[in-house]
């Protein structure tokens, strides 16, 4: 069965990490994403290594250009003209320099979708400038969450600012593709890694616009309902648990041998104001017990909780393999290799998996397609500019 993005053509400029996750989705179900790089060296997400270029350009060709000369721009116009999908996340100005803004592109083709990926937006006073993980993740307002109390503001482990702009910049590819399914016109889409920690944030942004309470950082969180914490089990292990409502909250109560009614936390001010002693209070009941043996007894309450893993653990872990979050390909270079899956699913259709391409590999293979002649691609080689 054809998967649902079979025959949308996307021209690749993406680079690092936040665009080329958003093309990345769109390559997993079925677009033939033709990712235009650099001759000789690449784009830079290249230089991190297998690990991180892998995880980002799975299922896509290579092609390589040399966009500095004539020849090369009018190979890339020339691929527009049929194009689905347009994406770059350069610097803002920085494609419009090179003759590849929307404006251009969609001169040479109406229906083109052109999505952009920016760090701030393309308004107001940081629209023109440069961004990464760590600044998204900073001015997006998830890094004061983060850490136990008085702890320094660090970004979060893994780059979920650019891995959330890259979510959605997919989105809205999406939403553009089905809104010129309607319309017959495209547009341009844009995402900045700002505006989606904004949105990841979601409710803890939206409980201080209508309260102006400004979560502190803690072990534990407490407010609107919501009680969760992180405790560690006598066998060193850590585990979190999280429940909503006072009846959940309870169930944690009696599964500890802690009375509800106890007045040092019987509601949720008093929870936070006495959250050390209440951590301490739990913490000692599980303190002669392994993490599988305070897991068991809380499951038992119905409570919502789970073991906090290192990734050597999510990796082996039989759930992740009963979904296959995580699958083992043949790598044309490294052998079998397991990689990322996906983490959508269908019950129709599964998402392609596959290795990232080599570097220019996909060069003449597509420029076939586009009518180029043998004769032709040997020139432009002959030239530099392939």
């Amino acid at each position: 069965m054809d998967l649902p993005l079979k025959g949308i053509k996307v021209i690749d400029f993406t680079q690092y990490q936040q665009g080329t996750v958003g093309t990345l989705l769109l390559a997993d179900w079925g677009a033939d994403v033709i990712k235009v790089e650099p001759r000789l060296t690449g784009e830079p997400g290249r230089t991190s290594g297998l690990a991180y270029y892998q995880a980002h350009n799975r299922n896509k060709r290579s092609v390589t250009i040399d966009l500095k000369k004539k020849k090369g721009k009018d190979i890339i116009y020339r691929l527009v003209k049929d194009a689905d999908i347009f994406a770059q996340n350069f610097r803002p100005g920085v494609a419009e320099r090179l003759g590849f803004g929307y404006e251009a592109l969609s001169a040479i083709n109406p229906k083109i979708i052109y999505l952009t990926g920016s760090g701030f937006g393309l308004k107001g006073p940081w629209k023109d400038k440069p961004g990464f993980d760590a600044v998204g993740q900073a001015m997006g307002g998830i890094m004061s969450l983060a850490g136990p109390p008085g702890s320094p503001d660090l970004p979060i482990g893994a780059a979920v600012a650019d891995q959330t702009g890259g979510f959605m910049l997919g989105y809205g590819a999406l939403l553009a593709l089905f809104d010129r399914q309607k319309t017959g016109k495209g547009q341009m889409v844009e995402a900045s890694l700002m505006g989606s920690v904004i949105g990841l944030i979601g409710w803890v942004m939206q409980a201080y616009l209508l309260s102006g309470y400004i979560p502190t950082k803690g072990r534990a969180r407490v407010g609107s309902g919501v009680f969760s914490c992180t405790l560690k089990a006598g066998d060193g292990k850590s585990f979190i648990i999280q429940t909503f409502g006072r009846a959940a909250k309870e169930k944690v109560f009696k599964a500890v041998g802690l009375d509800p009614k106890d007045p040092r936390f019987e509601t949720g001010e008093k929870m936070r104001q006495n959250i050390d002693e209440l951590i301490a209070v739990m913490e000692g009941f599980f303190s002669t017990k392994t993490r599988d043996e305070c897991l068991e007894i809380l499951s038992k309450e119905d409570v919502v909780c789970a073991p906090v893993y290192n990734l050597a653990e999510v990796a082996a872990e039989p759930q992740v393999a009963a979904n296959e979050y995580l699958v083992e390909i043949e790598h044309p270079k490294e052998g079998k290799i397991r990689i990322l899956n996906n983490p959508v699913t269908l019950s129709k259709q599964k998402a392609r998996v596959g290795a990232a391409p080599e570097l220019g590999q996909h060069t003449e293979e597509v420029l076939k397609e586009a009518g180029y002649s043998e004769a032709e691609i040997a020139a432009f080689r002959k030239e530099d500019v392939i």
